[in-house]
C-alpha cells in the first residue's frame, strides 16, 4: 500500500513537473534558417536556433576572407592571386537567455530583449595561385582548405505571439552579433521569423 502511495506520489509530480514545463518547437527563417527551441519559464526563457547561416556569402566576401587567410599564412611569394572557392553549408547556433514582457492591451503578445552567445562554422577550399621568388612561373594551388569559425555575443530583441485557442506562437526578432573570434569587434545584424508548436 505504502509502495502504491508513493507511486501515485510520483506520477502526480511528474505531471505537475510537465504542466509547468513550457517548451516550444518549430522553424525559423532568417539567419540562421533552421531549428528553433524555446523553454519558457515565468517571465523569461531560453532559446536554442540552429541552421544555415547566411553571413558567409557570395564571392565578394570569400575574396577578402582569402586575402585575410593568405597574408596570415606569412608566405614568401613574390606575387599572388585569388582564383575562385569552394564551401561546404554554413552552419550557426545561438543560444539566447531571454527576457518576456506582456504587451499592453494586446493579448497573447510579448516583447523580449536578451543575450547570449553564438558560433559559426564552414569548411572552405581556396584556389589560388603564386609565383616564387627569382621564377616566372605561376604555380597553381586548387585546394587550401580553411575551416571557418567564428565565436561571438548576441544581443536580442523581439516580439511574441501565442495564439490563445491553438498551442502555436509566432516569432519576429533582430540580433546584434559582435564577434570576438576570429575578427573581435565585428558587428553584424541578423535576423529572423518564425513559428513554434508549445507544448
Amino acid at each position: 500500500m505504502r509502495h502504491h502511495h508513493l507511486a501515485l506520489l510520483l506520477l502526480s509530480l511528474i505531471a505537475t513537473s510537465a504542466t509547468a514545463q513550457k517548451w516550444g518547437l518549430g522553424v525559423r527563417l532568417g539567419d540562421p534558417s533552421g531549428i528553433s527551441v524555446k523553454k519558457y519559464g515565468e517571465g523569461h526563457a531560453w532559446e536554442f536556433n540552429l541552421g544555415r547561416t547566411h553571413l558567409f556569402n557570395g564571392h565578394r566576401y570569400f575574396n577578402n576572407r582569402y586575402a585575410y587567410w593568405y597574408d596570415h599564412q606569412h608566405f614568401d611569394h613574390k606575387e599572388h592571386e585569388f582564383i575562385g572557392y569552394s564551401a561546404s553549408v554554413p552552419l550557426g547556433l545561438q543560444v539566447h537567455y531571454l527576457f518576456q514582457k506582456p504587451v499592453k492591451n494586446a493579448e497573447g503578445l510579448q516583447w523580449y530583449w536578451g543575450f547570449g552567445g553564438q558560433v559559426r562554422t564552414q569548411r572552405v577550399s581556396y584556389a589560388y595561385r603564386y609565383k616564387v621568388k627569382n621564377g616566372p612561373d605561376w604555380v597553381v594551388v586548387n585546394d587550401a582548405s580553411v575551416q571557418e569559425t567564428n565565436l561571438g555575443l548576441d544581443g536580442v530583441l523581439g516580439l511574441e505571439y501565442k495564439f490563445k485557442n491553438a498551442p502555436l506562437a509566432m516569432f519576429l526578432d533582430g540580433t546584434l552579433f559582435m564577434e570576438l573570434y576570429d575578427q573581435p569587434f565585428l558587428f553584424s545584424l541578423q535576423g529572423g521569423l518564425g513559428v513554434r508548436y508549445t507544448f
